[in-house]
């Protein structure tokens, strides 16, 4: 096993004229050193794109399995649209959080001034900004960096929606479903999607744009089924709307125990959770300064606004007394009343129910098999994996390499000439490289839950593992992002008014506020037994307890990995007198035009192991150096020119 250590010292001053210049001409062929390229302009993700993937995450099963929940545990229609309501804000709180965060963390330095330059790898940064103690050496190896690469290694992923799918198509298509085909066609999506974002970055965004349009039709259709349900077109079907929606009606009766309240709010941040997913490939976002806020909130306003439209649909169809029955799926119920009665003797609503919630699945896959295997590739970065090279390095598997090779081979040429001389089919259009190291290690992440999960009846599995997911990676470690920002803005040293420019104090200490106090949510309650009302829905085959047990587990495992890199490294210190740093050598330029904000182009770090004596050219044995007494002072990143070993 290879072990490494990250070094992340703040940038050499580079400019968009000087930047080749500081990069070493060997850092191509040295075996040691790890580049990056951000895709070209024309490969960039536009803000239709971004819109996408925020789309795409966030309308996931939770729309259609959530809904009938919420009733259930406030026993009011009333108090349940007012929850979504309370939902859709708390989003749009961490939409802003992470708008701030996500352009103005990290600091570089860039022709002399520096400044937030928008970087890929989402939670992983601003952890890194934020928390750099305990650490290894001087924002070296942080513990808050591996606790979070650790996590959302072993549940970053999409094997439980895998399941999902699998269980999904096959009740659509009215085949038995047995644990062996769920499991196989779990790991052959899971492939397939990896493969997908291997071969062709542009055709798994076509996908993910794809399938965002196709879900917010979906959303758009069941609104629309209402209204003409509503009006009688349906068969035996009749409107509920006045009953429902009455206001003494629609508050009569409601819930008086806390606890079901609580857990009806978690459902509605499990719906609303994903929309995140830009800050993982914030690097490769076109004009990020423009189109990543704009696209972050106009897709977040758009999907609450149809979680909002769709609550009311289901509620304005469905019977009052049904909506409450523990026992009732209040989205297929939907279904049931509208689609399935337009014809008899079969299961017409049921089996579109289905349908739906398998496009939402794979859709999820799509999105976060290429969201997530960059935020890997960001971990295998700072030096707490094995083969760091292999899990961080770009290689080009592309569609464009495969056309190369068809127009080198004559036999092939001449068959498919009229392809191959079409300018769409030109190798330059479809060359570009991917994290295929990072797509191999979630593959097999994703492949090690599917299979550790098999003795676990599937559609349990799949509410065990996502909920295991929203527990440790995004409430919890939302939590400290949340109280992050309250402390960058409440502590005077680290000026962050001036760093943040642009963003409104008041509404970034309120957005990180309730976003604390969502977060919080369920990392405290789910140590609660669920009520009578939840009991069902919670009672996956496993203890109630399992999510948090198992969240905390892989929370303590990130520590236990940080002692172990610390304990091998010092021991490794002390007997050969070298520490392993990391080098790293960004180039930055001006977004086009010419005079547009600066963005990162390429990176290369360098891995070594560096004789104590050696680190005195720019930093000594403690991470103390040109920049130590910067950090000192809370200062965050110091500027300092890298003497780069040959």
């Amino acid at each position: 096993m290879t072990l490494t250590t990250a070094l992340n010292g703040d940038h050499p001053r580079i400019s968009d004229s000087d930047s080749d210049r500081y990069r070493p001409d060997d850092f191509d062929n040295d075996p040691n050193a790890i580049v990056t390229n951000a895709p070209e302009e024309p490969f960039r993700l536009g803000r239709f794109d971004v819109g996408c993937l925020v789309v795409n995450r966030m309308i996931g099963t939770g729309i259609f399995s959530s809904v009938g929940l919420v009733v259930k545990g406030t026993q009011s229609v009333g108090v349940s649209l007012i929850f979504w309501f309370f939902g859709v804000i708390y989003c749009l709180a961490g939409v802003h959080l992470y708008i701030e965060y996500g352009l103005s963390v990290p600091r570089r330095q860039f022709e002399g001034v520096k400044q937030g330059i928008p970087r890929s790898g989402g939670d992983l940064n601003y952890l890194q900004y934020v928390y750099r103690k305990p650490r290894y050496r001087k924002d070296t190896v942080l513990l808050s960096v591996t606790t979070f690469g650790t996590v959302f290694i072993l549940f970053g992923n999409v094997a439980g929606n895998c399941i999902y799918f699998a269980v999904k198509v096959l009740q659509a298509s009215n085949a038995e479903v047995t644990n062996s085909a769920v499991r196989g066609i779990s790991a052959a999506v899971a492939l397939f999607t990896c493969f997908i974002h291997t071969f062709s970055r542009r055709g798994g965004i076509l996908l993910s744009n794809l399938f965002a349009i196709v879900k917010l039709a979906m959303l758009f259709l069941i609104i629309i089924t209402a209204i003409v349900a509503a009006t009688g077109a349906f068969p035996e079907t009749k409107s509920y709307a006045r009953e429902n929606f009455y206001i003494k009606h629609s508050f009569h009766n409601a819930s008086n125990q806390a606890n079901d309240y609580a857990n009806a709010f978690l459902l509605i941040i499990f719906t609303f959770s994903g929309f995140e997913q830009p800050n993982y490939v914030l690097g490769e976002i076109s004009k990020p300064r423009r189109n990543f806020p704009v696209s972050m909130i106009t897709s977040v306003s758009v999907v609450g606004l149809l979680y909002m439209g769709v609550n009311i649909a289901y509620m304005a169809i469905v019977p009052g007394n049904e909506q409450i029955d523990i026992h009732m799926n209040l989205a297929e119920r939907f279904f049931e009343i509208t689609f399935g009665r337009l014809s008899s003797g079969d299961n017409t609503g049921q089996r579109i129910f289905n349908a739906f919630l398998a496009i939402s699945s794979f859709g999820n896959i799509v999105v976060m098999t290429y969201t997530a295997a960059r935020v890997k590739q960001e971990v295998a970065k700072e030096g707490i994996l094995p083969f760091p090279q292999f899990f961080a390095k770009n290689r080009d598997f592309s569609f464009g390499r495969l056309l190369r090779w068809a127009h080198r081979r004559p036999a092939i040429a001449l068959l498919l000439s009229g392809i191959l001389k079409s300018s769409w089919f030109a190798p330059e259009h479809h060359t570009e490289k991917t994290p295929v190291g990072a797509l191999v290690l979630h593959f097999a992440s994703c492949l090690i839950m599917i299979l550790a999960t098999y003795s676990v009846e599937p559609s349990n599995a799949y509410k065990l593992l996502s909920s295991v997911y929203t527990y440790a990676v995004h409430a919890f470690f939302g939590n400290f992002l949340a109280a992050g920002i309250l402390y960058l803005r409440f502590s005077s040293k680290q000026q962050w008014q001036k760093k943040a420019g642009g963003i409104n104090p008041f509404l970034s200490v309120t957005a990180a506020f309730i976003y604390l106090v969502g977060s919080l949510f369920p990392v405290t309650v789910a140590w609660v037994e669920p009520s009578r009302v939840f009991k069902p829905a919670s009672d996956t085959g496993v203890k109630w307890y399992l999510v948090p047990l198992l969240s905390w587990c892989a929370i303590a495992f990130g520590a236990l990995w940080w002692l172990g890199f610390m304990t091998v490294a010092k021991r490794i210190e002390k007997r050969n007198g070298t520490v392993f740093t990391i080098q790293r050598e960004p180039a930055f330029q001006r977004d086009p035009p010419i005079d547009g904000a600066p963005i990162q182009v390429n990176e290369t770090v360098y891995l070594s192991w560096v004789a104590k004596e050696n680190l005195s050219d720019f930093q000594d044995s403690d991470g103390r150096g040109d920049f130590g007494s910067d950090f000192a002072h809370g200062n965050g990143m110091a500027d300092f020119n890298y003497r780069l070993p040959r």
